[in-house]
């Protein structure tokens, strides 16, 4: 079994009572992107953090990053034990500032990844998706929700590393959630749920 399929394996259970949004094949996703972004790390680093960065998400949603980096620093199990201080440091900041609404400097550039890769490449179906998992198929949730941290103006921070590489499909995304109606989101949604 390759490190990745262990880890997968390992922290699934995590996974299992969380939204629809935030199952395992969420962290799969970030997962594989983040595997693409990366040009410095060893890869057991992007592995593990973007398989821990929403294993509390079930548990408690406001604070799943904090939980998490508690978890991290405290090595508290047998992927965390073989890391050095250093590297312990560095997952726990990728998994504590991965959220949208982080606002402050990344601690480096594992940090950078792991937050661009949980919000994904900018495909507006998928954002679409992942949100109608989230809000149980509300359609009129699901628009407020892409507006409040995709659109112009949003909450939803991308890291500078993906602002640099990505700059004009960032432009384009943020057009398309300006531009997004209750009528798209429903032909999506529809499609989810039935």
């Amino acid at each position: 079994m390759s490190f990745r399929d262990s880890v997968r394996e390992f922290y699934k259970p995590f996974y299992d009572n969380g939204d629809e949004a935030h199952k395992i094949d969420h962290a799969d996703s970030v997962c594989d992107l983040a595997l693409e972004l990366n040009e410095v790390y060893n890869e057991k680093l992007i592995i593990l953090s973007a398989y821990i960065h929403d294993i509390f998400n079930a548990k408690d949603r406001k604070n799943h990053h904090k939980l998490a980096f508690k978890y991290v620093i405290g090595a508290e199990d047998k992927f965390l034990k073989e890391l050095s201080n250093q590297e312990l440091e560095l997952v726990a900041h990728a998994v504590l500032q991965h959220r949208g609404s982080f606002k402050g400097e990344f601690f480096s550039l594992l940090s950078e990844i792991i937050s661009g890769a949980d919000r994904g490449l900018n495909n507006l179906e998928e954002v679409i998706i992942r949100s109608c998992k989230y809000n149980n198929g509300d359609a009129k949730e699901v628009l407020d929700h892409i507006k409040d941290k995709y659109a112009t103006g949003g909450y939803g921070n991308y890291p500078p590393l993906i602002q640099k590489r990505f700059a004009t499909e960032l432009k384009e995304f943020k057009k398309e959630c300006d531009m997004l109606t209750l009528e798209e989101v429903l032909k999506v949604c529809s499609g989810i749920f039935k």
